[in-house]
């Protein structure tokens, strides 16, 4: 696998671009900016699906189109889930190729914690199927990065256990301002089951109010490997969005959002 700088270039071209395809890749979603129908044609709503909407203008007023989670969650917090899904495509994404997603995210005006996320290694079919979700988190003086598990049928998150519960970042979110969101995951063998190598990024845009802006800075990140099947993840999955609220309106907005697997063409099983 390609270091997650190296990845982070990539996608971050494929974004600006709006390349139709990656050659090395196995599987590429295709660049979505959720104008028009792009988020009917191709995803389907797991959790709260009522409140997740495509093709309108993103809700921090700065006239992008952009896929738009709305409503609110108690003091027990909620999930907001979507994946990717398109008619007649394969959409399990296999980690041992490894799998890259990234979008650029916003978060609108602040009122407890909430935020938007990426999601990899979704199952939904049976219950106690989960996914790996990676949130940036608007929340006051203490806006972080979290890892988390997430269960498709109840909306529960559980943070991945390391040393602290979410990975601070170095500048505070600012409301209705555009970030870049990046993930990237390997699934290896190891000696029982597998390993998980995690590694995110989040980076300010020169100009926030663009979402396909110059890269200015990483203001958060993570690199972390895990126990697979303690987790009660998969090595293969499907790919998608989310958001998170506790005690919050939700009011963030995602677009030019991209996933691929297999940056060094075809994998081993």
């Amino acid at each position: 696998m390609k270091t997650l700088k190296t990845v982070a270039v990539i996608l971050s071209l494929l974004m600006t671009l709006g390349f139709a395809g990656a050659a090395s890749a196995q599987i590429f979603t295709g660049f979505y900016d959720f104008a028009g129908t792009q988020y009917t044609d191709d995803f389907t709503d797991v959790r709260r699906g009522s409140q997740i909407n495509g093709g309108a203008p993103d809700l921090g007023g700065t006239s992008h189109t952009a896929l738009n989670f709305t409503g609110q969650a108690g003091p027990a917090g909620d999930t907001w889930l979507t994946k990717w899904s398109p008619p007649g495509a394969l959409a399990h994404f296999n980690g041992r190729c490894g799998t890259g997603v990234a979008a650029s995210i916003l978060i609108h005006p602040f009122n407890n914690r909430k935020g938007a996320g990426l999601v990899a290694l979704l199952n939904d079919v049976n219950p106690g199927d989960k996914g790996l979700a990676v949130i940036v988190y608007d929340n006051g003086n203490t806006d972080a990065i979290q890892l988390a598990t997430i269960d498709p049928f109840t909306g529960k998150l559980a943070p991945v256990p390391h040393p602290f519960n979410a990975f601070p970042l170095f500048a505070r979110i600012k409301e209705d301002a555009w970030y870049v969101v990046l993930m990237e995951l390997t699934v290896d063998l190891a000696y029982e089951g597998h390993s998980l190598l995690v590694e995110v990024a989040v980076i300010s845009l020169q100009d926030p109010k663009d979402p396909a802006s110059d890269f200015d800075q990483v203001i958060g990140g993570m690199r972390l490997r895990t126990p697979l099947e303690a987790l009660g993840l998969q090595p293969q999955g499907q790919v998608g969005i989310m958001a998170s609220a506790i005690s919050a309106v939700v009011d963030s907005s995602v677009t030019n959002w991209v996933a691929a697997e297999g940056f060094e063409g075809p994998c081993s099983e």
